[in-house]
């Protein structure tokens, strides 16, 4: 684009030497250009109907070895491993973290007028799929975006792209308003397309106290899933969640209760069981995050997820997920990181299946 104008410039600035006329115009060009070079490169684009338009993503390189058995890219084949698994030691690399959005802000009368698209690699054949798809105005927000269910602000950060066993994970398609009161209390109220086997809306409910130090969230689920059998089972979800910051350490915890709702856990699940009754779940988790100086973040997080019942003797009875990373920033934008993992399964049947991943990560942030 640069390149372009600096054409035009001197074309422009040619035909002055034989115009007066145009001299002005050559003016106007010149400092358009120079605005241009002394922009700093993350200012957004500015468009004459008042559009702002923001550019943003990162790339990301993985290098993973998995110990006991392969979990591929994520490890979200932790909730599938069993005794036709074949067991050893794994090495794979992926890039498909690597995301790219844009967001813009439109001045209107009735406020400002927000949109987002964002996308990773993780479609079919590492294809760009969609992630984010939203558009908000006041308090109101339409479109793809994290379910009003998942506790956001407290979710603790894995070089892993899965995360903790323990949390609630879901993008889905919505219709949310969002209200501020005093006292730094947040309320939010949404429907939601289920991301469970329904045909039935999700209806979700939230309220935060938010201040600076200290975050306490509560959220509840109602819903219905089909039976199976031509009828629908009711389903419920709470998440309380909270974070709390002390100078440089953050600690990030979570309690999940409900039933039929694995399907919106981060490693999924069955909803109903052998009797196509709604599975009651619960799930936990706990982060303690320390920043060393200005560069170095560490991390320790644990995660646990229990069913009380299963559809066959192979269903999960329980995950369990430990995570301890480091992060470093070695330049502007551009880091580096290693983590270590570790995933148990265990079976209504009675069998335990556990793996050892270490992972290490570069991602250059633009």
């Amino acid at each position: 684009m640069k390149t372009r104008l600096i054409i035009a410039l001197a074309s422009v600035g040619a035909t002055a030497a034989h115009a007066e006329a145009h001299t002005d115009r050559v003016a106007a060009l010149e400092a358009r250009v120079a605005e241009l070079e002394a922009a700093p490169r993350t200012a957004p684009l500015s468009f004459g109907s008042g559009t702002e338009l923001d550019l943003y993503g990162y790339i990301k390189a993985d290098f993973i070895y998995d110990f006991g058995y392969e979990l591929g890219n994520t490890t979200f084949g932790l909730n599938a491993i069993g005794a036709a698994s074949e067991e050893g030691d794994f090495f794979n690399a992926t890039a498909r973290q690597t995301r790219l959005g844009f967001r813009t802000t439109t001045q209107t009368p009735m406020g400002e007028l927000g949109t987002q698209v964002e996308g990773d690699f993780y479609g079919e054949g590492e294809t760009f799929r969609l992630r984010h798809a939203t558009a908000t105005l006041g308090g109101i927000r339409v479109g793809k975006y994290w379910t009003t269910f998942m506790p956001l602000s407290s979710y603790p950060a894995t070089l892993d792209f899965q995360g903790l066993a323990a949390i609630p994970f879901a993008r889905q398609t919505q219709l949310r308003y969002t209200a501020e009161f005093g006292g730094n209390f947040v309320a939010e109220a949404a429907i939601e397309e289920s991301n469970g086997d329904s045909d039935s809306p999700v209806f979700i409910a939230a309220l935060a106290y938010d201040t600076d130090p200290l975050l306490l969230r509560a959220s509840v689920l109602s819903g219905e899933i089909n039976d199976g059998a031509g009828g629908e089972v009711d389903t419920y979800g709470v998440n309380l969640s909270g974070t709390a910051t002390f100078r440089n350490t953050t600690i990030d915890a979570a309690y999940t209760i409900g039933e039929g709702i694995n399907s919106y856990m981060v490693f999924l699940g069955e909803d109903l069981d052998s009797n196509g009754d709604a599975i009651e779940m619960q799930a936990a988790y706990i982060s303690l995050t320390q920043a060393v100086g200005d560069k170095l973040t560490l991390r320790a997080m644990y995660g646990v997820r229990e069913n009380d019942t299963g559809a066959t003797a192979d269903s999960t009875e329980k995950l369990e997920t430990i995570h301890v990373n480091a992060n470093y920033d070695i330049v502007e934008n551009t880091s580096v990181g290693i983590e270590y993992f570790y995933g148990s399964r265990e079976t209504f049947g009675g069998q335990s299946y556990d793996v050892d991943r270490v992972q290490a990560s570069v991602t250059y942030t633009f």
